[in-house]
């Protein structure tokens, strides 16, 4: 049963594979039959439309316009294709919400309206006894503009997608869906489908307070996956990139004086510093304690020696007098101490926790530290990597976000439905670059220059290797030493004509050959001697008749012939003796090698018109003229050569 309203029947069901009502006679019609015969034609209808169109094609204008700051959405009249029809939608502002991602679409409300809604559905024929009443009602099927959960009646379609306030692309009407998945299934066939046609340049904007990166891609068009994509306006992008922090304990650096010191680190950006400890030098006056051998506790934590122990004039030794022991001054030993109770001095050095100032990506200051000590920085270093921003073919602008590596860190891959339009070379300092190494499409134009790039490069290549062969045999003369292997014509003086001809490895006599036309005894086609013999034949005849009795016909055209008809010939244009004469030894079987070996490269190739042809000699017979039939003129090729004698 087909959805209808209440109080309407409906029986038309697809799975039966009705395809026809065939009202019979004398049998009454049932108000059903014509609801499943309306629904049948919109289903046969529904099946030819949805192998062109999709729910959501745009067929003309219904263009929208956002306003990325108050989410007000103006959109236009057109008509949109929705559930086998092209259906005509009014204008409308919305008031979307401008974060995340939102579809705006048409809902398509349905109601019944009778002749209460709308009196003239009542009959307007005048004069019949059904004047003015009830008929059937009607189904009214309305688009309206809308977007996805703002509560509205109906069924929702989806048509743009809006993303933080910003329109997605989408192609221009009219979108014929079928046609459109036929080029793309094509483009990816026969270019792989993902390019750049035009713009969609990615650059760099300052950066936000809050640390997030600001990108813009420029307008253009591109083919992703095949489809069609295209930015009528340049696109902001704030991408929240967050590095991946590799903590890094007690790094040594060498102190190089007391006071305010630069310290860079080993592993640049720093993300924070955590702790700097140094070896840090004070002298300190202690208080004996009451009774001899007593131990005096120093005021810091963390020493690692005492340098001196002092009183007045007295300096107290180390092991004899003193030790220390757990962080204090332990006089138990046998040798001299301070009275109990008085004072003295101790000059120490201890490892303290110290505060870092000036700091930024690459290093801080630091003041304090003992020279020659350590100084031992805590902090959490910034991984370089390699983020990619691509876009899809409903125009979504991704990231991807790259694995994050100490040394050479390498672009992630990029799914198939998406084109790479850049990569951005995280660095996390003012030396982040972007790479905009997206496929481009090459113009014709280029790829003519390209090719004609590539001759000229062959071209200086096969100079510059005679250049070097050149050098090479001059150095050899130098030397006082020539030797000609016989495996060309390299080694030979190009000043002179060389009388004799290099073939397979040997010095021979040449072979000097010449075109030769026919023999002057053959005036005709000949062949070989033969005899007729009958493969069918008919002797019987019933009669004749007379094949052109009134000349409606022009005369047979007189049959010439050329001797040769056809004129082949190879001119070799060298000082060398031997190309021709291997043609001819080589080339007819006369002589053999064990092996050869031929190399063919095609450095270059240019084609101009033959300037001159060869001169030769051509005979020349015409037959077929009735007897005495005068010859008025014959000229081959525009020159007279008429006999003298007709």
């Amino acid at each position: 049963m087909s959805n209808m309203p209440d109080g309407y029947y409906n029986r038309f069901d697809p799975a039966k594979h009705f395809d026809a009502h065939l009202f019979r006679a004398s049998y009454a019609v049932q108000a059903a039959e014509f609801n499943e015969v309306q629904s049948s034609l919109s289903a046969r209808i529904q099946g030819v439309a949805d192998a062109m169109f999709r729910d959501g094609n745009v067929v003309r204008d219904a263009r929208v316009v956002v306003h990325a700051d108050s989410g007000q959405a103006v959109c236009e009249a057109g008509a949109v294709y929705l559930k086998g029809a092209v259906r005509g939608v009014a204008p409308k502002q919305l008031t979307i919400p401008v974060v995340g991602v939102v579809a705006i679409g048409l809902y398509l409300q349905e109601s019944v309206v009778t002749e209460l809604e709308d009196p003239s559905l009542r009959d307007p024929a005048v004069g019949a006894r059904n004047y003015q009443e009830a008929g059937a009602a009607r189904l009214k099927v309305e688009a309206v503009w809308g977007f996805a959960g703002d509560g509205q009646a109906g069924e929702f379609f989806p048509v743009y997608q809006v993303e933080n306030g910003v329109l997605r692309a989408k192609e221009p009407p009219p979108q014929l869906d079928g046609v459109t998945q036929a080029l793309a299934r094509y483009d990816r066939d026969s270019s792989g489908g993902s390019y750049v046609v035009s713009g969609l340049a990615v650059a760099a904007a300052a950066d936000l307070p809050g640390g997030e990166q600001v990108y813009t891609v420029s307008e253009g068009r591109a083919r992703v996956n095949g489809y069609g994509v295209e930015l009528s306006t340049s696109r902001r992008l704030v991408y929240p990139a967050a590095a991946d922090l590799r903590p890094i304990d007690s790094e040594p650096h060498t102190s190089a004086s007391a006071g305010a010191q630069r310290i860079n680190v080993d592993r640049a950006p720093i993300a924070v510093i955590s702790q700097v400890r140094i070896t840090k030098e004070i002298t300190a006056t202690l208080t004996h304690g009451g009774y001899t051998g007593a131990q005096d506790p120093l005021p810091d934590t963390s020493v690692i020696s005492v340098l001196e122990v002092k009183q007045g004039g007295t300096v107290y030794a180390a092991g004899t007098d003193y030790k220390l022991s757990a962080g204090k001054l332990d006089w138990s030993l046998p040798g001299n101490e301070p009275a109990p109770g008085s004072t003295y001095t101790v000059r120490y050095q201890f490892i303290a926790a110290a505060q870092p100032t000036q700091s930024d990506a690459t290093g801080f200051t630091v003041e304090g530290a003992v020279a020659g000590t350590l100084v031992l920085v805590s902090y959490s270093q910034k991984l370089p990597r390699i983020d990619r921003l691509a876009i899809g073919a409903d125009s979504e602008l991704v990231w991807i976000k790259g694995v994050a590596a100490d040394w050479n860190p390498q672009p992630p891959a990029v799914p198939a439905s998406l084109l790479p339009l850049a990569s951005i070379i995280q660095t996390w300092t003012r030396d982040r670059a972007v790479s905009n190494d997206g496929v481009r499409v090459v113009p014709m134009s280029d790829l003519a220059g390209l090719q004609g790039r590539l001759d000229r490069m062959a071209e200086l290549i096969a100079q510059q290797r005679l250049t070097s062969d050149a050098q090479l045999r001059e150095a050899g003369a130098k030397k006082g030493l020539f030797v000609d292997p016989f495996l060309s014509d390299g080694m030979r003086d190009a000043g002179i004509v060389q009388a004799a001809a290099i073939v397979g490895g040997e010095l021979t006599l040449p072979i000097a050959a010449s075109a030769a036309s026919v023999p002057n005894d053959v005036s005709d086609r000949t062949s070989l001697a033969f005899s007729l013999a009958p493969a069918l034949e008919q002797p019987m005849r019933t009669g004749s008749m007379k094949i052109n009795p009134y000349l409606a016909f022009d005369p047979l055209p007189a049959a010439v012939t050329l001797t040769p008809a056809l004129d082949r010939w190879t001119e070799l244009q060298t000082s060398w003796a031997s190309p021709l004469t291997e043609r001819l030894t080589v080339g007819s079987g006369n002589r053999s090698s064990v092996s050869q070996t031929t190399t063919d490269a095609l450095l270059s190739t240019s084609r101009k018109p033959i300037e001159t042809l060869r001169s030769i000699e051509v005979r020349f017979s015409v037959s077929g003229f009735d007897p005495n039939e005068a010859l008025s003129s014959l000229k081959f090729d525009g020159i007279s050569v008429a006999p003298a004698a007709q």
